[in-house]
């Protein structure tokens, strides 16, 4: 081509014709310019196009880790709120009904989510690569960026009247309860046999002494005031998951290795139990099945074999499926088909006995 090109110059000025060659000159630099330009406009396009895949991925995961937040959110305000009734039934229970049980009451005041700080949005934001030029890229980015402000605000998991309400406990020989972490997800069970009768007497007296129920009453204000919070994030949350599904339709909830554990199979962690691993059967429903046989007993779905993403329920052979939510109860022993809808969040067993 290059040839081609020089042939024409040199046939011009040997021709003596020097306005058609200075013609033919600036054409040809007019040509290279405009491929170059055509070159560097398709160049931005592309570099434009790979950000916006790389963005819409980094919102996706950001979209799960999110979601992640707002469950959280959620199970930390009905953690508190139940700190907030025991209160109230220790604050009442005249008839001391349940005295067997209030050392347990007393030091379940403490309990925090096992989940607490497990965010992995934080990252993802501070990792976000997007366009600056781009009004609607600088929006969200500006927007996750209040998102994480609120992440890295401190929430009041603790407080002087529990930690005061905890040393009294102390103070009086009323030792923490003996039991491990999953028995306080699971709920804990007043056991008789663990405290002795000194100290149930002595947790009694207590709750007779007006200091230490003052100490009960501003906890309880303070864990109403810990409930909003955690209803204001969990808010925050969604709204900003409805920002990004605004942004990226497309954008949906990635659910790996889910499994399923508890009694009814080959018990839960305490155990040194792992899940039994669901088969994905249809990626774009989000739907996993599984035929095996279960036990009278208790069950639960999670991910990855942990509990940061589990399922619940209440009610049994179908029902909704609900972020850790309660132990789904096998009522009776036999063969099963489980089928668990992670887009419509719901759960069957069917029964495959004759």
């Amino acid at each position: 081509m290059n040839k081609f090109f020089r042939k024409i110059r040199q046939q011009l000025l040997n021709e003596g014709k020097t306005w058609k060659y200075l013609k033919y000159a600036i054409g040809e630099i007019l040509l290279i310019m405009i491929g170059i330009f055509a070159a560097l406009q398709l160049n931005n396009w592309n570099q434009k196009r790979l950000q916006e895949i790389e963005f819409k991925t980094t919102l996706e995961q950001l979209y799960n880790t999110i979601s992640d937040d707002h469950h959280l959110y959620e199970t930390n305000a009905n953690l508190v709120e139940g700190h907030i009734e025991s209160i109230g039934v220790l604050l009442n229970d005249s008839a001391q009904q349940l005295a067997l049980g209030y050392p347990y009451y007393l030091w379940s005041l403490s309990f925090t989510s096992a989940f607490e700080n497990d965010s992995h949005s934080n990252e993802l934001i501070e990792d976000l690569n997007y366009d600056p030029q781009n009004k609607r890229h600088k929006n969200i980015a500006r927007q996750l960026q209040s998102y994480h402000n609120l992440l890295q605000r401190d929430t009041p998991l603790e407080n002087q009247f529990s930690q005061k309400i905890n040393t009294a406990l102390l103070k009086h020989n009323i030792p923490y309860p003996g039991f491990g972490l999953n028995d306080i997800q699971g709920g804990f069970i007043a056991d008789s046999t663990y405290y002795s009768s000194i100290e149930i007497a002595t947790a009694k007296e207590l709750l007779t002494d007006p200091y230490f129920r003052s100490l009960l009453k501003s906890e309880r204000t303070a864990k109403t005031f810990q409930t909003l919070v955690y209803r204001e994030q969990r808010d925050d949350a969604l709204a900003m998951m409805r920002i990004i599904k605004k942004y990226h339709p497309e954008v949906r909830l990635l659910i790996e290795d889910v499994g399923i554990i508890g009694t009814a199979i080959n018990g839960f962690d305490d155990v040194g139990a792992k899940s039994t691993p669901l088969l994905l059967i249809d990626e774009q429903e989000n739907i996993w099945e599984i035929s095996m046989h279960l036990k009278h007993g208790a069950v639960k779905f999670r991910c990855r074999d942990s509990w940061a993403i589990n399922w619940g329920g209440s009610a049994f052979p179908k029902g909704e499926a609900e972020r850790h939510g309660q132990d789904i109860q096998i009522e009776k022993e036999g063969d099963y088909k489980i089928i668990l809808n992670l887009t419509k969040n719901t759960y069957e067993f069917i029964t495959l006995d004759d």
